[in-house]
């Protein structure tokens, strides 16, 4: 698995000079690219490359493996349908290992641009970075910079792989079951419920928000209504990698794996309310499995197929077993519990294979 360690850069005046200009330079080398391939109609890298590496280099005085990240960020837009009419701005520069190097030694990176070889770049990072990095030999990066309170910082996000522990823990082996909701994000096979009240709130707002924005159609209100769109997602964000975090610590403190169930069609599945909709399950999952491969914690995807309405205790399965959103309630046994525990208890268990024969 790959992931990104995002390191802050301490730069000098100069580097920060040579990075702006090598943005500037990638974005509109990327820009050509996506144009020539427009022309030709193709989204091929390699037929990409053959029509324009030489122009972008000297029209754009690239770096040669610079022009070649630009040709392939390009060809992977065009390949997007949602983003094939898009351009580059000029906040981020794609490095592979000819022009990008780590140093742990000193904690600093190395980066070609368009002004040379600007080193030692210095990492201002902590201990949970240093960790991740540690004994690595990083061969790609992300340098971007963001604008935050005013002020321009710059960051390179460090890509590394991390080996996933293999599911397969033997059949004694526990497991944290994970189900995911609507008045509640995640609930555990132990009865633990993340996120309520609090998260519901600033969803109910954004939500309002939207609507308002919406009606009045002006273009002041579409403008808001992205700086809207851009918060709300910060917000989620934030509000997974503390949720994630939480379950894999808990996971690890109790040596389980996780199950979670696959999120294939989830929005179809749970019948609901724009709370479903408007959440990022799939980045809290993918959180989840990063932060768990770090972690050395296991994680198994399970069909959720009648989970939400199969009796833990007796297997007996049946839609009226399911008497509200948060009420279970067995026809068979009596067995009563909140539905989104009943859920991931039988998540937990590895699912419910098909429903029991009444």
């Amino acid at each position: 698995m790959t992931i990104t360690v995002k390191c802050k850069l301490d730069l000098t005046d100069g580097q920060r000079e040579a990075i702006d200009k090598t943005m500037e330079a990638f974005a509109s080398a990327c820009n050509d690219a996506l144009e020539v391939g427009r022309e030709a109609e193709t989204t091929s890298n390699v037929k990409i490359h053959d029509r324009c590496y030489y122009d972008l280099r000297e029209d754009h005085d690239l770096p040669a493996n610079l022009a070649v990240r630009a040709i392939a960020r390009a060809a992977n837009i065009l390949k997007d349908p949602d983003r094939e009419d898009s351009t580059v701005r000029p906040s981020s520069i794609d490095y592979d290992g000819r022009t990008f190097s780590f140093k742990e030694h000193d904690w600093t990176i190395s980066l070609s641009t368009v002004k040379g070889r600007q080193k030692p770049i210095t990492l201002d990072i902590g201990d949970y970075q240093k960790d991740l990095l540690s004994g690595r030999d990083p061969s790609s990066a992300v340098v971007f910079r963001k604008r935050i309170n005013g002020d321009v910082t710059y960051y390179a996000g460090i890509h590394i792989e991390v080996e996933e522990p293999p599911p397969n823990l033997g059949e004694d082996h526990d497991w944290v079951g994970v189900d995911l909701g609507v008045e509640n994000l995640a609930t555990l096979d132990d009865g633990t419920q993340f996120v309520g009240e609090d998260v519901n709130r600033v969803r109910d707002r954004y939500n309002r928000t939207r609507a308002s924005l919406q009606s009045k159609g002006t273009k002041g209100a579409k403008r808001v209504l992205r700086r809207l769109s851009g918060r709300e997602r910060r917000y989620q964000k934030s509000v997974n990698h503390r949720l994630s975090k939480q379950i894999v610590e808990k996971a690890k403190a109790e040596g389980k794996g996780i199950r979670l169930e696959d999120l294939s069609g989830i929005r179809d599945r749970i019948c609901g309310s724009y709370k479903l909709h408007s959440w990022a399950f799939a980045q809290l999952r993918d959180f989840l499995k990063y932060k768990a491969a770090i972690a050395g914690v296991p994680v198994e995807i399970v069909d959720p197929a009648y989970t939400s309405r199969t009796c833990p205790v007796c297997g007996h399965e049946e839609k009226a077993n399911r008497k509200k959103q948060a009420e279970f309630e067995c026809q068979s046994c009596g067995h009563e519990e909140h539905a989104d525990v009943v859920g991931a208890r039988n998540v937990a268990s590895g699912g419910v294979c098909q429903p029991s024969q009444k």
